[in-house]
């Protein structure tokens, strides 16, 4: 082991999959919270020699083993999840608490679904010795769903999602960017059926997208699913109905649609509420929000992708009500999502961390 002690004791730490975006940002963030750690450790499956900044040290990232997790007290999942029940099961067997980021867990009923200042107090309730994460779509749009419920109930929200090419991870961005450059130094590409296609069609990085993404849309994001949704459209409603403790007759319908944006991801909610909603009261909850920056289309400010990218809170913006609906609200936000969800997930690990303490 590499491990990077803390001049103070406290209970020890694992990121597990210590490598990639999520990592470097689980890494950022810890640089912007008090150090309440001990030993810090960094693991990875198969053999590496890569390092990791953290608490302003280089740290190896050490081979995933069947030993890793002695004497770990919190361990931070960010492993695929086909390969992450296995390797939960040793942490909790072993002693630790274990905090995902992936899939593999999010439906199971014995896995508390939390995001902190939503729904903290289930970090306490976990029979299985594992919480959960929220995917990043859920991630981006659920501060302003609970405003929403909080504030008037909701009945029925509809989400469009504006999906960016990270969704993919670093292959998906590697992709729209060579295609950006492919087509970027012929102004006639996109004006005659099927010329994009052509255009990319040999590039040297293979695509993870179903269609070509460079001055495109695509209306497709997940696996095939039930009743014609992807399975990551239908994920988005299990996660935000379980993390607001909505009933399951209350309706969370999206449509996710890949987007030529490198990280951060964009979302239209329309809701539907029991109690009347004013768009002005919702825009004042909005401003009240911690998690949440309004911005005024008014002063010409509203939420884009690439303001959002590598900043925490989520921006929120195009409040407004159909005439005559007044039950009904729309708004716009876009969101870093990977910092989101790994400020996110160091806030439940230092909560798991002080009720072992």
């Amino acid at each position: 082991m590499s491990p990077n002690p803390s001049p103070s004791t406290g209970p020890t730490l694992a990121l597990v999959g210590a490598t990639g975006r999520f990592a470097e940002a689980i890494a950022s963030a810890l640089a912007l919270r008090a150090d309440t750690w001990g030993e810090i450790r960094l693991l990875a499956p198969g053999v590496s020699t890569r390092t990791l900044s953290i608490r302003g040290q280089e740290q190896t990232i050490d081979s995933l083993r069947e030993d890793s997790f002695a004497r770990v007290d919190v361990a931070l999942f960010n492993l695929a999840p086909e390969i992450t029940p296995e390797w939960a099961a040793r942490a909790v067997a072993a002693g630790a608490v274990v905090v995902d980021a992936s899939a593999a867990f999010r439906s199971d009923p014995d896995v508390p679904l939390v995001v902190p200042g939503i729904n903290s107090h289930l970090v306490a309730e976990r029979p299985k010795g594992i919480v959960a994460l929220p995917g990043p779509v859920t991630w981006g749009l659920i501060d302003a769903a609970y405003v929403l419920h909080q504030g008037w109930e909701l009945q029925h929200l509809v989400v469009t999602g504006l999906i960016a090419a990270v969704s993919k991870s670093d292959r998906g961005v590697a992709r729209l960017r060579e295609e950006l450059h492919t087509v970027a130094g012929d102004p006639s590409i996109g004006q005659h059926p099927g010329d994009v296609r052509a255009a990319v069609s040999d590039l040297p990085v293979g695509s993870p997208f179903p269609a070509p993404l460079a001055l495109n849309v695509i209306p497709w994001v997940g696996q095939p699913g039930e009743g014609g949704f992807t399975s990551a459209e239908l994920s988005v409603g299990d996660e935000v109905r379980k993390v607001l403790g909505l009933a399951e007759s209350v309706p969370v319908v999206a449509t996710l649609v890949q987007v030529p944006v490198v990280l951060a991801h964009s979302m239209a909610l329309h809701a539907r509420c029991a109690r009347p909603v004013a768009s002005d009261k919702v825009r004042a909850a909005c401003v009240a929000a911690p998690s949440l920056v309004h911005l005024d289309e008014e002063t010409g400010e509203v939420p884009t992708p690439v303001d959002s990218v590598g900043v925490d809170p989520r921006f929120v913006g195009r409040i407004r009500q159909p005439k005559g609906a007044g039950h009904h609200v729309d708004m716009f936000v876009s969101a870093d999502t990977t910092r989101r969800g790994a400020s996110a997930m160091l806030l439940v690990a230092e909560l798991v961390g002080a009720q072992l303490r």
